[in-house]
């Protein structure tokens, strides 16, 4: 004869049970929304975003809502506050919304609103492009003296830096010195192809699709930064942003229609997929799992995606993970330095 302890200890176990299986059986059955948002079209940061789309897709039953044309520090208050799931995060937009800094500044929130964001995985997105025209007569930065740049869009972390890159090459300033077109990436970048801007200034990937583009139209010149601009303070303190390294662009990158004899010093940007506290652990960690066991998938989609590994997955971050990908990371062997161990994680160490 059972007694009660027995009969309560059973029924328990079996609600147990029966919970954990509905919950397997609702994230095999039912279709998750997630939404994302990612830069325009044309970027290393769209690809990326699109290739996951479609991995996460096909081996999960997730639906990924992408909006393109972000500017990445709206997407990441966007993700402090849980408006959207996943984000092109970067090192730099996060290290100026921990400090209340450059866009940031007039925003006293910014610095708890950061505590809220996590972060998935990094990568490295290429340098710095500064192209022209080979025609144009610029072949230097001292030589936008009164000519339209894009820089990208305003407020954004890329034209912050492109700002910081001419300010320490030559000491000039916006609408003093030249005109800064003020588009989004879209725009900017149609209006450099229609030859309505002189010079862009633009971080993606190494060979870029955009640039061969560029190149297949016209004759085109890329302009690099020499060992005194490296050497101002200015630029010492872009390249004390985490996240921005030097970098060299081949001569003959874009082929016979690139006009440069040496090879092109840039500064080199990272990027990464960012999320927010409040996804569940579960979905972060199966979209984790996911994609690094896809990870070919990736290269396969860019070359320059190859970039994409397990073992630079940490690389340049200054947000910590979500718990699903650091419990992810754990499983894979990955050591995980303890200031990107997830906060709730960690108390628990």
């Amino acid at each position: 004869m059972l007694n009660l302890r027995t009969v309560k200890r059973t029924v328990c176990l079996f609600l147990a049970a029966l919970m954990l299986s509905t919950s397997v059986t609702a994230w095999a059955e039912d279709t998750i929304q997630l939404r994302m948002h990612t830069a325009s079209p044309g970027t290393s940061y769209f690809v990326v975003s699109t290739t996951m789309q479609t991995v996460l897709q096909k081996s999960l039953p997730v639906k990924i809502n992408l909006t393109s044309g972000m500017a990445s520090p709206r997407s990441a208050l966007d993700a402090s506050s849980g408006q959207v799931d996943f984000y092109i995060s970067s090192p730099a937009i996060n290290q100026y919304m921990q400090t209340g800094t450059a866009m940031f500044a007039n925003m006293p929130s910014a610095p708890e609103l950061s505590e809220e964001l996590r972060s998935v995985f990094n990568f490295p997105t290429g340098p710095y492009h500064i192209v022209t025209y080979a025609d144009s007569g610029i072949e230097s930065l001292d030589d936008i003296k009164g000519k339209r740049v894009f820089l990208g869009p305003p407020g954004g972390s890329a034209t912050t830096t492109a700002l910081g890159i001419i300010e320490a090459a030559t000491g000039f300033e916006p609408g003093e010195d030249f005109e800064q077109s003020r588009l989004d990436w879209s725009s900017g970048q149609q209006a450099f192809q229609d030859r309505q801007v002189d010079l862009m200034i633009i971080p993606t990937e190494m060979p870029s699709a955009l640039i061969s583009q560029f190149a297949l139209l016209n004759d085109i010149r890329l302009i690099g930064l020499s060992e005194d601009d490296i050497k101002t303070p200015r630029m010492q303190e872009i390249l004390g942003i985490v996240g921005r390294t030097i970098e060299r662009i081949p001569p003959d990158l874009y082929g016979d229609s690139q006009a440069n004899d040496g090879s092109v010093v840039a500064i080199g940007a990272w990027a990464g997929i960012g999320t927010h506290a409040g996804v569940e652990e579960e979905i972060v960690y199966k979209v984790t799992k996911t994609i690094f066991e896809n990870i070919k998938a990736f290269h396969q989609a860019a070359d320059w995606m190859k970039v994409i590994t397990l073992e630079t997955a940490l690389s340049e971050m200054n947000v910590p993970l979500h718990a699903g990908a650091y419990r992810y990371y754990k499983e894979a062997g990955v050591e995980v330095p303890s200031d990107l161990i997830p906060p709730g994680v960690k108390d628990k160490l």
